[in-house]
């Protein structure tokens, strides 16, 4: 907290040291009276003048005073300043009392604007630096998890640059953007991706553009939680604000620069080891097959009795049984790759093999330095990661620079400067998994011992199964899932503050700022995949965004009980976007996959669009001692990108906070810290892209086409038609309206609070393709229709129970309960398509909470009992029926709970940050394929006879004994055809608890060499301590749209890291 309220201190510093004619010098150390820590940051000033400065990190100070000089003055933020008589003295201590009560908090709102806590009407939460870094997360989304109430965070997996969803008060739209705005030293930027994973059922996962930032980089974030927080911002702002502040240098001690150099190195492993059965060999119904996808072959003991592969008969390998192998079978694989073909049976290992120990390294190094009407700061910071999977990694360079210079007492100058290059290396997921080889590889095949190609033949794979999928090792050598990106961002401002009078100042900012960046994919699967030909995908997205923003902010101080506070301003954001892409099918040959070695074009396509929106907004605050804060706010917004005639929209907010702990009735209670109620009402709106009829060129696909059938030009001639995606003209921008209501109490002089939210908010008007007959010529029209209602309550409650001289214990809880329900879809719309295959998927349905999963049902009774099949004689005799399409799963968590414990112990701290999502479900399509193919666990017991849990047809409690010995295919039949083919079995729950971060940190109390501070940390993250889920990380899913997070087959998994850094301050 002392960190937090130190950078604060610097904010008020009203003087430097100044040198007189006649001065002396005194020195000393502030700390504090509780524990006697020294307090860096605190002022100390010559009374009656401006001569001053602040303490160093070890609460140190040396000032040049005037000879003439009699009273120093020191003070620091939440502790009753203290004077001292100088009295002839060279060295003066000083020790400050705590008086919390008098922290008034001021917090980063919308635009830049900066409040004081207690005046906003809404909630908004804070995350330190410090608490973004110390667990060595180079990933800002997934660092921020566990430590905000309202927030669900869904990362895809733990690979290098996996794509992450920030959902901050549930969905607002069903298949457009649901992520917060980001705004960087107050630049709005890009965070989502520019391509979606469309079904994301092929191909590999997409970052999303939030990956560019470094945490290492930011001094704070705030997150603006509802419309009304937001509604400054208009248009771009209805999924709530991420405001980052980096670090610029301002806070630091005026004269000195401060060089900062911190490295951490962290050591990752798949978080979860799936259970495997480990009886069985490859096969089906009890026999080997060496090339069978299946592993319900013979008991692996079994496998030298083989009638056709078995070195203990006669077969064709053992020469009809003059050349018997004893004990050992033949594997042809081995055969094919000239290796021994006879082995003695074993199990193997085959994802321990595969996974390995992933590394990632993160180098930072900042200069920063506060001058006398002024600041700077300048980073550079490199990230390495090699993933756990081979051929998976992410590289990343960032660099920043930031300056603040008052020219003279009125005009003030400054710019924000980011770059960041990034090179991420994925696999493929779902129908195209690498990893499919490697989850469902049978346990007796050597997947990682017998070479992956024939000899002299690189591009001819050896596998344990068809080529529906590619060798996993194959694929490290061969197939290429990659994007690059180059990116600037950053802003200049001038900012100029007349003097206007007493009792009143004003501000006029003007700032233009630029987003630019350039990215390109490459997907390639290599000559030879899936026993073809392959094929190379190139696309990329060139984006350029101009922001223009100028505000002017005037205050006035009516009286001593009333302040107004007023602002003005208008915005304008232009975009220019470019996209391409270049798609090749069959490479001539191996070795060059390249675009210019393919058989033919599918597609070369280039777009470019432009966008521009402008908004015009006010904001009026009138406060009356400091105990009543009325705010309204109001903006409207002008897009280009709606139709002409509905384009301008306005958006208004107003908000009243009412502070109870200000009235004179309740300052005498002495347990009564502060106490404070807000409410608030706003509206806010989400543009759409409307465009009118155009014309592209025709494609095929579909079925069990792996490529397209049909490609023009055809025979030299090419092809254009309608598009088949119609536009409403009368198309209108959706528009949220949200309620909020919270109340903040603190005891105990702030030793406890607690801080409660409720809102509600509607979505109306939702924008969303809504599917067309055949006769229309047309496959949708995207339109307005439906809604949807979200009520979140939200909790945080903090404490510190024990503070001592040299110890502390602070708690921080956050709960989020967030009900997102579909309340109506366009008329004869029942559900809205997000993702997955035909059956199952993820979809948005009249009814129910967003999203859920959609596919094929058990067959249940009146009371929810699954009804078996009664037909004896019948392959599926006592077996479960389907029961058709319906909704199988909800994918939101009924709570979340999240909460920081740190333990101070003089110069040593350990934090811990747990969450626990409780409900919710998935189709972990993984799992339910390790039980089709005989992997799993729960297959092991297959000899037993089993009675399925259920009712008959006539209601009577299924009483059917299938399997054993005299029905030894039941089982297989139960598992793998029966339940296999029911897409409700696949679905299951996913609530975990997660210890996410565990930090152990040690600072060095003193200057080492009298020059620099030293700290030292270990860390581990993403520890699962507990899971509903079978097998697999809850936190590894398809997809970086709307269904992240619901669907799971084949995924990158999730990990678990364990690391260490070092940070040294000069």
């Amino acid at each position: 907290m002392k960190k937090v309220l130190a950078t604060l201190s610097l904010l008020m510093v009203i003087g430097v040291s100044a040198v007189f004619a006649q001065t002396r010098t005194i020195t000393g150390k502030v700390t504090g009276s509780e524990d006697g820590e020294p307090i860096p940051g605190a002022t100390v000033f010559v009374k009656g003048t401006t001569v001053g400065t602040v303490t160093q990190f070890d609460g140190t100070y040396s000032l040049n005073v005037p000879t003439e000089a009699e009273t120093l003055v020191f003070s620091f933020i939440g502790m009753k300043a203290r004077e001292e008589s100088i009295s002839g003295r060279t060295t003066i201590n000083a020790v400050l009392e705590l008086d919390a009560i008098q922290v008034e908090e001021v917090v980063v709102t919308a635009l830049g604007i900066r409040r004081e806590r207690k005046a906003l009407g809404y909630a908004v939460q804070d995350v330190a630096s410090e608490e973004l870094t110390r667990a060595g997360n180079s990933n800002i989304a997934t660092a921020l998890q566990g430590k905000l109430a309202g927030v669900d965070i869904k990362p895809s997996s733990g690979m290098p640059g996996a794509s992450s969803q920030i959902v901050i008060r549930g969905a607002r739209s069903f298949t457009g953007n649901n992520q917060p705005l980001y705004v960087v030293d107050g630049m709005p930027i890009a965070s989502t991706a520019d391509f979606s994973t469309g079904a994301s059922v092929t191909g590999a996962d997409l970052s999303n553009r939030a990956v560019d930032i470094n945490p290492a980089d930011i001094e704070s974030i705030t997150v603006l939680k509802g419309q009304s927080a937001a509604a400054l911002y208009g248009i771009r702002a209805s999924n709530g604000v991420v405001i980052i502040t980096t670090k610029s240098g301002a806070k630091n001690p005026i004269g000195k620069a401060i060089v900062s150099v911190s490295h951490t190195s962290s050591f990752d492993v798949t978080s979860r080891t799936p259970d495997y059965q480990q009886k069985y060999a490859q096969g089906s119904y009890g026999v080997y097959q060496y090339n069978a996808s299946m592993s319900w072959g013979p008991k692996i003991e079994d496998l030298p009795n083989s009638a056709d592969y078995g070195g203990n008969t006669p077969n064709s390998y053992t020469q009809e049984g003059a050349n018997l192998h004893p004990g050992q079978y033949y594997v042809p694989q081995r055969a094919t790759a000239g290796l021994d073909p006879w082995v003695t049976p074993q199990i193997y290992d085959n994802y321990g093999d595969y996974f390995g120990t992933g590394y990632s390294a993160t180098t930072n190094i900042n200069v920063s330095q506060a001058f006398e009407g002024g600041n700077f700061a300048v980073g550079l910071t490199s990230t390495d990661q090699t993933g756990i999977a081979p051929g998976t990694g992410m590289e990343r360079w960032n660099f920043k620079g930031t300056a603040d210079k008052k020219l003279n007492e009125y005009i003030k100058v400054g710019f924000s400067s980011n770059y960041a290059k990034l090179s991420i290396d994925k696999l493929a997921g779902a129908n195209d998994a690498s990893l499919a080889g490697i989850y469902a590889a049978p346990i007796t095949y050597d997947l990682k011992g017998i070479p992956y190609h024939v000899p002299r033949d690189p591009y001819k794979q050896i596998y344990y199964r068809s080529l529906t999928f590619d060798n996993p090792y194959w694929v490290e050598h061969n197939n290429t899932f990659n994007e690059k990106t180059e990116r600037f961002f950053g802003n200049g401002y001038v900012e100029v503050s007349p003097n206007i009078g007493a009792n009143m100042s004003l501000n006029i900012r003007y700032q233009l700022g630029i987003d630019s960046y350039t990215t390109h994919y490459q997907d390639i699967f290599g000559f030879g995949s899936k026993d073809g030909s392959g094929s190379i995908d190139n696309y990329g997205v060139t984006s350029t965004t101009f922001n223009s923003l100028l505000t002017a902010n005037y205050e006035w101080n009516i009286s001593e009980d009333w302040l107004l506070n007023a602002t003005v301003g208008n915005e304008l954001d232009h975009n220019d976007l470019k996209t391409y892409e270049e798609y090749g099918i069959g490479f001539n040959s191996g070795g060059w996959n390249h675009i210019n070695n393919v058989v033919s074009y599918d597609a070369v396509d280039e777009q470019q669009s432009q966008d521009r929106s402008f908004g015009v907004f006010g904001s009026l605050s009138l406060s009356w001692k400091s105990m009543v804060f009325l705010n309204a706010t109001g903006r409207n917004d002008i897009v280009s990108s709606m139709p002409r005639g509905n384009r301008s929209f306005f958006y208004p907010s107003v908000s009243l906070g009412f502070v109870a702990s200000e009235l004179e009735a309740l300052q005498n209670l002495n347990w009564l810290s502060f106490a404070k109620v807000r409410a608030s009402y706003a509206e806010v709106g989400q543009a759409g892209s409307y465009y009118e009829n155009y014309f592209v060129k025709p494609s095929y696909g579909g079925g069990f086409w792996i490529n397209s059938p049909i490609t023009y030009p055809l025979g030299g001639v090419g092809s254009v038609q309608h598009s088949t995606t119609l536009y409403d003209p009368n198309l209108k921008p959706q528009n949220t309206q949200s309620y909020e209501f919270g109340i903040e109490l603190k005891f105990l002089r702030n030793r406890l609070g607690i801080d409660y939210t409720y809102s509600n908010q509607d979505v109306r008007d939702q924008i969303f393709p809504v599917p067309l007959s055949g006769s229309s010529g047309a496959s949708q029209v995207v339109m307005n229709g439906g809604s949807v209602n979200t009520e979140a309550h939200e909790v945080v409650l903090y404490a510190t129970p024990v503070r001592t001289k040299d110890f502390s214990w602070d708690i921080s809880v956050n709960y989020s309960k967030i009900d997102n329900v579909v309340k109506e879809l366009a008329p004869g719309v029942e559900s809205i398509f997000l993702g997955g295959f035909v059956t199952p998927q993820v979809r948005a349905g009249i009814g129910s909470t967003y999203p859920v999963i959609y596919g094929e049902s058990f067959k249940r009774d009146a009371k929810g009992n699954i009804v078996v099949k009664d037909e004896p004689g019948a392959w599926d005799h006592g077996m479960p029926m389907t029961g058709g399409p319906a909704v199988i799963g909800k994918v939101s968590p009924d709570f979340i709970l999240g909460g920081t414990n740190t333990f101070t112990y003089k110069s040593f701290s350990l934090t811990g940050v747990f969450e626990w999502k409780h409900g919710g479900q998935m189709y972990s399509g993984t799992n339910g394929l390790l039980d089709l193919y005989g992997l799993s666990k729960f297959t092991e017991d297959r000899d037993k006879t089993f009675i399925f849990k259920g009712v008959k047809p006539d209601g009577t409690p299924n009483d059917i004994v299938r399997g054993g010995e005299n029905d030894p295919e039941a089982y297989q039949d139960l598992v793998s055809n029966v339940l296999g083919n029911i897409d409700e079995y696949y679905i299951r729950d996913n609530s975990f608890v997660k210890l996410r971060e565990v930090a152990f940190r040690y600072s060095h109390p003193k200057k080492v060499f009298d020059k620099m501070n030293v700290g030292v940390s270990v860390f581990a993250r993403n520890i699962l301590l507990w899971t509903e889920l079978d097998n697999f990380d809850p936190e590894s899913s398809q997809g970086n749209s709307n269904m992240g997070g619901a669907f799971e087959r084949f995924s990158m998994p999730q990990t678990t890291s364990y690391g260490f850094g070092v940070d040294l301050t000069f």
